[in-house]
């Protein structure tokens, strides 16, 4: 009984270094490794990244309210209003790119066309030009809504593929320890789908944002028409 207990005893600790030396090293990735195993799906994803930069530099550079119109040029505008000198207010809103300009362009132009137009048709002319330079405004922002969406559906669209390529290559060999090649293929193949929700959501983010931004600067310019309108109305009148 001694000895076959002294036996059991001392064949422990073998027993647990070999069921320790049995596990699997951990497996340990560089970020290239896991950008490398996300397959070509990361080469679109990429792409769409980039895009995704530049459009959020170009809405920093852009979307301003000197972009629709400074209190320098709206008061000039105002003076020639005043003095209904309505070529010259043609002119200057001709040689100015703000969005404000484009709207008084409009309006002024139908008025020299047409001298005896009255109020309300040079106020329609002013607010379907008006809708017009919001809805472009609005359009811009929406490539980042775009990317936003289609950035997860390629990521989504690379973890397929590559779990199909795992289980394909389980079928096709004979090999030990399936499990552990599964488990490694199908981590490696979310990659992809980690790779695009980050692109997603830094894109929805920045779409958020910079809808808001657009939303206050077609305020700005709904506000500055307007008033050049309804001070162009009066001139009429009188």
């Amino acid at each position: 009984m001694k000895s076959t207990i002294f036996f059991f005893l001392a064949s422990t600790p073998f027993l647990t270094a070999a069921s320790g030396s049995g596990n699997p090293p951990p497996m340990e990735f560089t970020l290239w490794e896991l950008l490398l195993a996300g397959g070509w799906v990361m080469i679109p994803l990429f792409v769409v990244s980039f895009v995704a930069v530049a459009l959020i530099i170009f809405y920093f550079a852009t979307l301003r309210s000197s972009r629709v119109a400074t209190g320098e040029f709206t008061r000039s505008l105002e003076t020639m209003i005043q003095a209904r000198n309505f070529t010259g207010l043609l002119e200057a809103a001709r040689a100015n790119p703000q969005i404000l300009a484009r709207v008084i362009e409009r309006a002024a132009d139908f008025l020299q066309r047409n001298p005896d137009a009255d109020f309300s048709s040079v106020r329609e002319v002013a607010q379907a030009e008006g809708s017009r330079q919001a809805t472009s405004l609005q359009q811009q922002t929406v490539y980042l809504m775009d990317i936003g969406v289609l950035a997860p559906m390629l990521g989504l669209f690379g973890t397929v593929v590559g779990i199909l390529r795992s289980f394909g290559k389980l079928a096709s060999e004979d090999i030990p320890m399936r499990t552990m090649l599964l488990a490694g293929g199908v981590s490696q193949a979310l990659v992809a789908t980690a790779a695009g929700l980050l692109v997603g959501i830094s894109a929805m983010f920045f779409y958020s944002y910079f809808r808001g931004r657009v939303q206050q600067l077609i305020s700005e310019l709904e506000s500055s028409a307007t008033a050049l309108i309804a001070q162009l109305g009066l001139r009429l009148k009188k």
